[in-house]
């Protein structure tokens, strides 16, 4: 009799146990019969198939298969039937459970039969996936790897920089959830950046904008350096200075990557949060590593631009050599002509006439030098760069100013020294240069520099 209390009591301990088992298992526990019913779900089974109000009791498990692929599961469930053995499922495919509101969760899923035991019975284990710190890893990586591979796409087959510009944001803020996203570029000079690109950007960082390149502020700290400025609760003491429509616009957390290409930083990419966040490293990585890719796009397009004003102006080049050479031969003729006059005796004997040639001479030579000049850009020739006797060209310009106005010639004064090193001209106190039709101006002198 006290044998068969003992026996008695061990077995309903064993039961409760192999009950407090089957409800406190981290899986999530099915128990089947032989007409494939549910007999018994574990709470754990409730939350992964979202049963609230205990559905799954009595629901048969082929309600749990998506539809596409219940055919082959009927296949398998037969072998498994005449066979049963502990085995897990689908080892060489990916396993996806029906929930009870009709989405589907991928699970990994394990069978244990307990025939052995003499009952009809099949326990089946499950485990979502998509919940697995290493499978939400793997996940993230491939996104990132995709929007990666994406952006480089771009960057090789979009021959237009706008394009990529404009989309950028809005895949980097999709991938790392952010809620804000915008690509600013410095201008030169360095103290504005310009808005070229966004996803839900704040207010004034509409597309083209100028914004001030603060010091101390994220962007600004992010422009300075090479490496990712961030500040994960702005709630939280920190020493940045933020715009006010940041926190107008309820947003908690701020991430800033320069763009930079041989360590001088190009512009930012700014990213924020409506939640306080730190970004996991891989995140991290990924932003930085979008970052280079497109400063990479950017340095090309500098690149690009700079190739094309070489190729303007050697086209420049080649049409100012034969604009050169055409002038040039004009230039002949009226050198010739002015030679033949210079030696005519009525020039000889008139000083006026005399000059005026004089004068056409140097002109002309000094035609001859400026094409000499053009000629040597065409040619991509070493100029050879001369000392200028400042007093000689002061007084051949003294020459001319008396020829065109005689009533000038005691309104201008000349003063100039062989030693002078330096030469500066007095402003006149009219707007601008006088005209030949003009009246002379009261002052208007060119004098050394210590005069």
């Amino acid at each position: 009799m006290t044998a068969a209390l003992g026996d008695s009591r061990s077995a309903a301990a064993t039961l409760e146990i192999d009950r407090s088992l089957f409800l406190d298992s981290p899986d999530a526990l099915l128990l089947v019969d032989q007409q494939r019913l549910i007999v018994l779900a574990n709470p754990q089974a409730s939350a992964l198939l979202g049963d609230a109000d205990g559905t799954l009791l009595g629901l048969g498990v082929d309600a749990l298969v998506p539809a596409a692929i219940r055919p082959r599961h009927a296949a398998d469930r037969q072998s498994y039937a005449a066979h049963p053995r502990p085995r897990p499922m689908g080892t060489q495919m990916d396993l996806v459970a029906r929930r009870c509101d009709g989405s589907e969760v991928r699970v990994e899923i394990a069978l244990s039969p307990l025939q052995d035991q003499g009952l009809p019975y099949v326990v089946a284990a499950m485990r979502g996936v998509d919940s697995c710190p290493r499978v939400q890893q793997a996940l993230r990586r491939a996104r990132h790897s995709e929007c990666l591979a994406q952006m480089a796409r771009l960057a090789v087959d979009e021959p237009t920089l706008a394009v990529m510009l404009q989309r950028l944001p809005a895949a980097v803020a999709d991938v790392v959830q952010a809620d804000s996203a915008v690509l600013l570029l410095l201008e030169p000079g360095q103290r504005e950046f310009r808005v070229v690109g966004g996803s839900h950007p704040l207010p004034g960082e509409t597309l083209g904008a100028r914004l001030v390149n603060t010091p101390g502020s994220p962007e600004g700290d992010a422009a300075q350096g090479t490496r990712a400025v961030s500040v994960p609760d702005v709630g939280a003491p920190h020493s940045f200075v933020l715009p006010p429509g940041l926190h107008a616009q309820g947003m908690r957390s701020v991430l800033v990557v320069p763009l930079t290409d041989r360590g001088q930083a190009m512009g930012v990419l700014t990213l924020r949060w409506r939640q306080p966040r730190q970004l996991a490293a891989d995140d991290l990585q990924f932003v930085e590593s979008i970052a280079s890719l497109l400063a990479n796009r950017l340095q090309r397009a500098h690149s690009d631009d700079a190739l094309q004003h070489a190729q303007r102006l050697e086209t420049v080049g080649q049409l100012t050599g034969g604009i050169a050479h055409d002038f040039n031969n004009l230039l002949t003729i009226i050198q010739g002509n002015l030679q033949m006059l210079q030696d005519r005796p009525l020039v000889q004997g008139d000083a006026m006439a005399a000059d005026c040639l004089a004068a056409a001479m140097r002109a002309s030579q000094r035609s001859a030098e400026l094409t000499h000049k053009l000629l040597a850009f065409s040619r991509r020739q070493a100029l050879s760069p001369h000392l200028l006797d400042v007093a000689a060209l002061l007084h051949g310009l003294a020459g001319m100013l008396r020829r065109t106005r005689p009533a000038w010639p005691k309104a201008v004064v000349m003063r100039a020294s062989t030693s002078a090193t330096t030469v500066w001209a007095c402003r006149p106190r009219c707007s601008s240069v006088p005209s030949s039709r003009s009246s002379p101006p009261s002052r208007w002198a060119v004098a050394p520099a210590w005069a």
